[in-house]
C-alpha cells in the first residue's frame, strides 16, 4: 500500500492491527516485576551505625568519618548530618574544618551543610538521608 492510496479505512485498519499486536505483546511482561526490578536498583543501601562506636558523635557538634568519604556532623540532640566528602568539582576529598569544608586541590568550600559557599565547585557536597533511633542508639544512613 502507498502513501498516495491509504485511505481513511486502511489507516484505522492497520493503526487498530498495530494497536492489538502492540497490546498483546506488552501483555507478555509481568509490569510488577519489572516496577520492582527499577525500584531495588535505584533504591540505596542503608549503613547503620552504632553510636557508641563514634564517642565524637555522642554530643551536639561532633563529627566522625564512619568510611573513607562520608563524614557524619550531630547538629542537635536526636538530629545528624551525613556528608560525601568527595568535593563535586573534580573529586578531591575535602577537608572539615569544624566550621565548614575546604577542597585542598581548587579551594571550594562548602558549609556544614555541604551548601557550595564558593567555587570553583557549582554542586553542593552529596547529602545522605538519616534517621536517629534512641532506643538502641543508633544512626541509620540512606547511601
Amino acid at each position: 500500500m502507498s502513501k498516495e492510496n491509504l485511505n481513511r479505512r486502511d489507516f484505522l485498519k492497520s493503526s487498530v492491527k498495530t494497536v492489538t499486536i502492540g497490546g498483546l505483546i506488552l501483555s507478555t511482561f509481568d509490569i510488577k516485576k519489572l516496577i520492582a526490578s527499577t525500584s531495588e536498583v535505584n533504591s540505596a543501601p542503608a549503613k547503620v551505625i552504632n553510636l557508641s562506636d563514634y564517642p565524637a558523635l555522642g554530643s551536639t557538634g561532633g563529627h566522625e568519618m564512619i568510611d573513607s568519604n562520608t563524614i557524619v556532623i550531630r547538629t542537635g540532640s536526636n538530629k545528624f548530618t551525613a556528608l560525601s566528602t568527595v568535593c563535586t568539582h573534580k573529586k578531591c576529598d575535602v577537608e572539615f574544618s569544624g566550621d565548614g569544608f575546604e577542597c585542598p586541590c581548587h579551594g571550594s568550600t562548602f558549609s556544614k551543610t555541604g551548601k557550595v559557599t564558593n567555587g570553583p565547585a557549582k554542586k553542593n557536597l552529596k547529602s545522605y538521608k538519616t534517621n536517629y533511633n534512641e532506643t538502641d542508639n543508633s544512626l541509620t544512613i540512606n547511601m
